[in-house]
């Protein structure tokens, strides 16, 4: 079967190993067919522009023509992508793997497909393996990380895992609870008023998720970590169960709790985080 411009669908196809990544697939098939990434990408989609491109913005008929090439249903290659992610999800998404899964890694090594990227391995929000239920360890850490070696835990497991069902839920599924939980861990990322000072513990910039989950501004300074923004809330996993359970915490709470803590802001922080509170209370629809 061919189209009309000559396009062959090819004569051996790979198959994917579980929740990979569209890109990583491809490139593994350039491997094997010994051309660029790039090519291998055109050969089924003349006009796309590049691989992450094709993660992140995969329309259908792009889809298609993939699935012709490779001999895949169009679903099938729309799940390798993050093409549904919700976009305020996608600030949670990060151009390269932060994180892996040995486990998943070396039963992939054992497949011949060493080179195997997860979509899980983008996913900032992630604290446990989608596919075999193991702790991630950040990219570039071997065992020691996996264990749990590092600064002491401030809560309880299952509500670290409780937010991480809630993002997993928004970002794989669009399904929310009353709220977004990308809106809950924008807000607890947020600078709060920094009184009562504690002179013997400063802290350059204590944020709402520390009147959450008490001592957490304290663990990141203790630990010389650096807390992004709320515009790309992407933590070290190491601190990422602590922002995990405040989002499963403050969901809970419901959103009186909420206007509790805009009161606990100044200045423009304040500003920015009742500009997100009023959407909070204005909708109940998804955030897309």
């Amino acid at each position: 079967m061919t189209f009309s411009d000559g396009r062959k669908q090819l004569p051996v196809v790979l198959p994917p190993v579980p929740d990979e990544l569209l890109s990583s697939w491809i490139a593994r098939h350039a491997g094997f067919y010994c051309v660029s990434p790039q090519a291998m990408l055109r050969h089924a989609v003349p006009n796309a522009r590049s691989l992450k491109a094709a993660d992140d913005h995969l329309t259908d008929e792009q889809a298609g023509l993939l699935a012709h090439i490779f001999r895949r249903e169009t679903s099938e290659i729309r799940r390798m992508t993050f093409a549904n992610t919700p976009i305020s999800a996608r600030r949670l998404v990060t151009a390269k793997a932060i994180q892996t899964c040995s486990t998943c890694a070396t039963r992939n090594e054992r497949a011949d497909a060493t080179a195997a990227v997860l979509r899980s391995w983008h996913q900032a929000w992630r604290i446990v393996c989608p596919v075999c239920a193991n702790p991630l360890s950040a990219a570039g850490q071997g065992s020691g990380a996996e264990r749990g070696d590092g600064p002491p835990s401030l809560v309880h497991p299952n509500d670290a895992l409780n937010g991480e069902r809630l993002l997993e839920n928004y970002s794989e599924r669009g399904v929310q609870t009353w709220v977004s939980p990308i809106d809950l861990l924008r807000l607890l990322l947020i600078r709060r008023d920094p009184k009562p000072i504690d002179p013997d513990h400063w802290i350059e910039t204590p944020k709402i998720l520390d009147l959450v989950v008490p001592g957490f501004d304290r663990l990141v300074a203790e630990t010389g970590a650096t807390i992004p923004t709320a515009d790309r809330p992407i933590l070290p996993l190491s601190l990422r169960p602590t922002l995990l359970a405040g989002v499963a915490i403050l969901e809970r709470s419901g959103p009186k709790s909420i206007v509790e803590l805009h009161s606990r802001t100044i200045g423009p922080h304040h500003a920015y985080f009742g500009k997100i509170v009023a959407d909070i209370l204005t909708s109940n629809k998804p955030h897309t």
